[in-house]
């Protein structure tokens, strides 16, 4: 350093100011072009830590494979079968039972038009019924929703109204209560096939009509006597 600043010529002010101009660019340097990667390595290693970790957990869950399916198998086993559409009448009576055994004083029960919004797929349908009860108490309203859950039930609560009564010590109130069915599979019935047209009738050759004239021979000449 001190031999280009000879080459130069500088005197030893010149000198002093040179030096201190390299060392403040090679800081600001240093500043924005090193120091952004000061940390990278640390990063680097955390990333590393990271996905090790990320591999052990997955490696874990498939070995836990067998244990998962074994649970599938046995949930599958455990759950209800959707009924049938045909035992969508079923879902009043079953609503009503569950209601008796709670204590709940039911007013009214009706059925209520399927949705039209689409939300339905192909394989279910909905069936929605109105429970319209007044006069119960806390642990029966309890009670019934507790039956509904804890047994092979597919009625689930769709929307609750809940209020006060007169005497304002019970409660009244309208559950929609929802069930989905399995739907008929479609039985298309093939359209008949239409009539063959009739085929012409065949047209034969009649036969030669027989003539009752004999056919003419021809003379035969005989000899005359001599």
């Amino acid at each position: 350093m001190t031999r280009l600043l000879d080459k130069l010529n500088l005197r030893p002010q010149e000198r002093r100011l040179v030096i201190f101009v390299a060392v403040v660019v090679f800081v600001a340097l240093n500043w924005f072009f090193v120091k952004p990667y000061f940390g990278e390595l640390g990063r680097t290693e955390q990333r590393i830590r990271d996905s090790e970790i990320s591999i052990k957990k997955f490696n874990d869950e498939i070995q836990r494979q067998p244990i998962y399916q074994k649970q599938k198998d046995q949930l599958s086993q455990q759950g209800g079968q959707v009924p049938s559409a045909d035992q969508a009448t079923s879902l009043i009576r079953e609503i009503n039972n569950h209601a008796g055994s709670a204590g709940m004083n039911v007013q009214s029960l009706t059925l209520s038009p399927p949705p039209r919004d689409g939300r339905t797929n192909s394989f279910f349908e909905e069936q929605a019924a109105s429970l319209s009860f007044g006069n119960t108490g806390e642990p029966e309203l309890i009670n019934f929703l507790f039956s509904l859950a804890s047994q092979n039930s597919l009625i689930r609560v769709k929307s609750m109204v809940l209020r006060p009564d007169a005497g304002r010590m019970k409660l009244a109130g309208t559950l929609t209560l929802v069930e989905s069915f399995q739907k008929k599979p479609s039985s298309k019935v093939p359209a008949p096939a239409a009539p063959k047209a009739a085929s012409a009738p065949i047209k034969t050759a009649s036969p030669p009509k027989a003539t009752n004239t004999p056919a003419k021979l021809d003379s035969q000449k005989t000899p005359k006597p001599k």
